[in-house]
């Protein structure tokens, strides 16, 4: 396996995964010769994948260095650099301008950045550099996201919503799936008990036969954290994930965030408005303002900070 793509890897990682949770679901060891033979496959594949010679220290998951973005004469981004740790909750602050949004679409490859460097571990333990990486494999190495507007298909049901998340789980070759073979029958029974546990999980279980249109716009947000969840993510990006939501639902949404960390192991990252949000459920700010770092701290450290007062909460020096 001298080539091994990391795309096999992770092939064979969900192959696993599938064959651990047929046996749980059917209550059966037949699965078992099938899971130590792919296990072994696994093995041998996750040795042969390519050294990066890349690291990163200890507890960090997400190393942004000396990050730039330039359009034109404008620079969105310049030479930001933070580090987030494995399952903790980071928020990303600032003005409108500031080059949030834009700082996401680097990390996840919608925009290829100027310069600097993204280097990120993913579910095989390996420090990848993202800049070298297609948006669809950011994926695969773990990474998900929302967007600013919800992008939940609305003529289909809040079901069909998760399963077409949860696409990228299965192993089935094009062949297999035009055939039907029993591979695509056993994926299909794993992703749909999937979804439904998720939709339990965001109290979504009574919309899930629900076309999405027409819902409550608090309730799509919570169609498209659900839909991240599909993908077995390590690190979770949420963009302005309160925009819209009344004072309840933000509530609401700090207490799922939280549980979706705990109970799910997710490292996420967020860019939020909601201040008292931030704070609430943050254990890392950066705050930042065109283009550049402000602060960075615990959510007390950021907000006493004088610069920041200045720039994001209006406070002037002199106040």
């Amino acid at each position: 396996m001298a080539n091994t793509s990391y795309s096999q890897v992770d092939r064979l990682r969900r192959r696993v995964q599938l064959y651990q949770r047929l046996g749980e679901l059917e209550r059966t060891q037949k699965y078992e010769g099938k899971l130590q033979s792919v296990r072994a496959k696994l093995a041998q594949a996750e040795a042969a994948l390519p050294a990066t010679g890349l690291s990163l220290p200890d507890g960090v998951v997400l190393d942004v260095k000396d990050l730039c973005m330039y359009f034109g004469g404008v620079k969105a981004v310049d030479g930001l650099s933070f580090q987030v740790k494995k399952g903790e909750i980071f928020g990303l602050i600032g003005p409108n301008g500031a080059g949030k949004t834009t700082v996401f679409n680097c990390i996840t490859q919608f925009y290829k950045p100027t310069a600097g460097q993204l280097h990120f571990e993913n579910k095989s333990g390996q420090v990848v550099d993202l800049n070298h990486e297609k948006v669809h494999d950011v994926i695969l190495q773990g990474i998900v996201r929302t967007f600013q507007n919800v992008e939940v298909i609305r003529e289909l049901s809040v079901l069909d919503n998760l399963l077409i998340a949860g696409h990228r789980q299965y192993t089935a070759n094009l062949a297999q799936q035009a055939l039907h073979l029993p591979i695509l029958r056993q994926e299909e029974k794993v992703v749909r008990e999937r979804a439904m546990k998720v939709l339990d999980f965001m109290g979504l279980s009574a919309y899930k036969d629900w076309y999405a249109m027409g819902l409550p716009y608090g309730v799509l947000k919570k169609i498209e954290i659900a839909r991240t969840l599909m993908c077995d993510p390590q690190l979770i990006i949420l963009d302005e994930p309160a925009a819209g939501l009344n004072d309840t639902e933000t509530a609401e949404l700090s207490k799922l965030i939280r549980r979706i960390q705990q109970e799910y192991g997710c490292t996420i990252l967020l860019v939020e408005h909601d201040m008292g949000l931030v704070m609430d459920i943050c254990d890392t700010v950066c705050a930042i303002s065109f283009g550049k770092l402000l602060a960075m701290g615990t959510p007390e450290q950021v907000q006493a900070d004088k610069d920041v007062q200045s720039a994001y909460l209006g406070v002037s020096e002199e106040g």
